[in-house]
């Protein structure tokens, strides 16, 4: 029979579980039987159990000496590749491991491998250091300067706004873009004018025909909107005179300038008040909703015109609309805003407390119900305009 004690000693092992110390990445295992810095695991670290794998950065310098006499990576027509600083290089770490991990062929060089030698680009050129730069040289191992301009140096482009100025003026004068019914776009400024960049070419870039003209086009000559209207630069905005450059400022107000309709916020006090003695949305067995705050109401924003925007049949009350009149929950129950909630009394406007802490408070959620779409209805508990309508009321009735 096996003693007691024995199987003491097996339940105290059961719940400890062996192994070692897992190095991160860019380090390996030290080499021997390192030890942690105390007697529990959380004295182990990298530190303390590990080293770093060396990787290309480690052996740059002596590498890149090396190279200068036709050695290292030069060895083999390649060279010591410093895009590949950060490649770890595998054990044992000798010559073959490093060649293998940091040299690359020289016919596969780019324009960045021969930039700290051979400079920057000539005044007007841009340098392109992902473009291929393999050496030119009878050796296979270098680049000439000329050859490394030709596919290293772009030349830069002149863009539209080089032109803006004088091409401008000369508009003003007939020339330039407007001799060919056409206007010189500022919205083009940063379109690269292709070589020579003569006249032909600026125009291919720079023009844009008058009947293709938007509103933006036309504000700095007609300036803003009349008071109560709206500017839309992206509106279509063609001449509208005889030859087919100018726009009258009345066609640039009727397409550029649209009218700011009012919202449903700037009916709120008065149609509040309405509310309140049974007008209004009220009469229509509706409410003043205030999560239309921001409805824009149609011309000529009447009667009608309020109601279609602004008012919410009773029927469709949320608990929201309720909140400020009818409080908070009870102790234990949360508030769920979004909840429908009509009203249960005969005149079809008011909901009593009992039945709004029945549709509108709810249980916590259990945790094992959590989901990550779930968002409180707590925000969402924005008082509607009945609410208003019943604390003004009752403000009036004192």
């Amino acid at each position: 029979m096996a003693h007691p004690f024995c199987c003491l000693a097996v339940l105290a092992l059961a719940g400890v579980v062996s192994g070692a110390y897992n190095c991160p990445s860019g380090w390996k295992g030290q080499s021997g039987t390192p030890q942690c810095a105390g007697a529990v695991a959380s004295t182990c670290s990298k530190t303390t159990c590990c080293e770093a794998v060396p990787t290309c950065t480690t052996f740059a310098v002596a590498w890149a000496l090396t190279q200068l006499v036709g050695a290292g990576c030069a060895a083999d027509t390649k060279f010591f590749d410093m895009h590949k600083a950060t490649n770890e290089v595998a054990d044992p770490a000798g010559d073959a491991q490093v060649k293998a991990a940091c040299c690359t062929p020289f016919a596969q060089a780019k324009c960045s491998d021969w930039s700290v030698v051979l400079g920057s680009c000539p005044s007007g050129h841009a340098f392109v250091g992902t473009n291929s730069a393999p050496p030119d040289n009878g050796d296979g191992k270098t680049l000439s300067k000329a050859k490394y301009q030709t596919m290293c140096c772009v030349k830069q482009l002149k863009k539209c706004s080089s032109f803006t100025v004088a091409w401008v003026i000369s508009q003003g004068l007939g020339a330039g873009c407007a001799a060919d019914t056409k206007f010189f776009d500022m919205k083009k400024a940063t379109t690269e004018v292709a070589d020579p960049a003569g006249t032909a070419q600026v125009k291919a870039a720079c023009c844009t025909p008058f009947a293709q003209a938007k509103c933006s086009d036309w504000s700095a000559v007609w300036g803003v909107c009349p008071s109560g209207h709206s500017f839309v630069g992206t509106n279509s905005a063609p001449p509208d005179n005889g030859d087919g450059k100018t726009l009258s400022k009345v066609k640039y107000q009727q397409m550029c300038c649209i009218k700011q309709l009012k919202k449903c916020s700037s009916f709120a006090v008065a149609w509040v008040i309405s509310q309140g003695l049974g007008a209004g949305c009220a009469a229509d067995t509706k409410f003043f909703d205030m999560k239309k705050a921001t409805t824009e109401v149609a011309d000529p924003a009447g009667t009608t015109e309020v109601k279609a925007a602004c008012c919410t049949p009773f029927a469709q009350a949320q608990c929201s609309d309720w909140a400020a009149v009818l409080g908070a929950c009870p102790s234990g129950k949360f508030f769920s805003g979004t909840n429908s909630a009509p009203p249960d009394n005969s005149d079809g406007k008011t909901l009593s407390k009992a039945k709004y802490q029945q549709m509108c408070c709810v249980n916590p959620m259990k945790c094992a119900d959590y989901t990550m779409t779930q968002t409180s209805s707590v925000s969402q508990a924005t008082a509607s305009m009945v609410t208003s309508v019943l604390a003004i009321t009752a403000v009036m009735v004192a």
